[in-house]
C-alpha cells in the first residue's frame, strides 16, 4: 500500500525529510524515501497540472542541492 503524503508547503517537505536524516537510514533507502515524500508533496501541490516536468526537477535539485550527498542516489 502507498502512503500519500499532503504537504501543504514546501517547509513541511523540508521537514519530512529533516526526520528521514535523522532517522539514520541507509543512503540508497534514503533516497527512495525522500523522493517518494517529494512526488506526493509535488502532486499535492500541482493538482491543477500547471506546472511542468521542468519545474518539478529544477525544485527537487533544490531539496537535494539543500541536503548535500545525503540524497544523492547511490551509484548515480
Amino acid at each position: 500500500m502507498e502512503v500519500i503524503f499532503n504537504f501543504s508547503r514546501y517547509e513541511e517537505l523540508r521537514q519530512a525529510v529533516i526526520q528521514l536524516l535523522q532517522e539514520n537510514i541507509d543512503s540508497e533507502l534514503l533516497y527512495e524515501e525522500a523522493e517518494d515524500l517529494f512526488d506526493s508533496w509535488w502532486n499535492s501541490n500541482n493538482h491543477s497540472g500547471i506546472l511542468n516536468e521542468d519545474e518539478k526537477q529544477r525544485v527537487w535539485q533544490v531539496l537535494t542541492n539543500e541536503f548535500g550527498h545525503k540524497l544523492v542516489k547511490a551509484g548515480g
